[in-house]
């Protein structure tokens, strides 16, 4: 029981670490408006090594080396293709506007408006799929079975990390760690990306996950 307890711990701390530390880097890229996007964030490469080393230290002592960089390569990959998708939904017009380009002759307004909604569906289904693919990719490297009903689960991980994100963030507010944002900005998804609490729980769901499997 407490080496349970020492596990999720330490999951927490790193989670807050590296939530923190996108969140500093927010502060110095400019948090104003859409400033956030389009720039580069060393906590997108430095999360998935620390995140690999608690894999080491708390749950897969033996875990082989080269096991470890495939974990590395996949977690870079993830983080930062959903960056860029998310770059794409935050900048909507101009992400519809380059995917529809060539037809622009035939475009009018209230149409480019629905390729918008068009494109959000595009967007977040494809953020559905690559954190599907991420944990299909992770069973087979910590070599463990997902049942039917697990993997139906894990198609809806983005939603639990998303509220999960939410609820974090409010806490945060009213212990008041983010002093740019009031309390209208709470119900602004947008915030728990540039807050840096959708790392805080992806990082969290991602290491319950591997525990609750390597446990099972």
């Amino acid at each position: 029981m407490k080496q349970n307890i020492k596990k999720i711990l330490s999951l927490i701390f790193i989670s807050l670490i590296c939530s923190f530390s996108y969140y500093a880097e927010v502060m110095i890229h400019g948090w104003e408006g859409l400033k956030w996007t389009g720039n580069f964030y060393w906590t997108l490469l430095v999360a998935p090594f620390i995140f690999c080393l608690w894999i080491k230290i708390f749950v897969e002592k033996e875990i082989k080396i080269k096991n470890i960089f495939k974990f590395l390569l996949s977690y870079f990959l993830t983080f930062i293709v959903i960056y860029i998708l998310l770059n794409f939904l935050y900048n909507l017009r101009l992400t519809a506007f380059l995917l529809f380009v060539p037809f622009e002759k035939f475009i009018t307004e209230n149409i480019f408006d629905l390729l918008v909604y068009c494109t959000i569906i595009i967007n977040c289904s494809l953020i559905f799929l690559v954190l599907y693919l991420e944990n299909l990719k992770l069973q087979k490297i910590l070599n463990f079975e997902l049942a039917k009903k697990e993997k139906i689960i894990l198609v809806f991980q983005p939603i639990y990390i998303f509220f999960t994100a939410e609820i974090w963030m409010i806490v945060l507010y009213y212990l008041k760690a983010f002093p740019k944002i009031n309390q209208f900005d709470l119900f602004e998804s947008i915030f728990i990306f540039k807050t840096g609490t959708i790392i805080f729980s992806s990082i969290l769901f991602e290491g319950l996950y591997i525990l609750y499997k390597k446990k099972v």
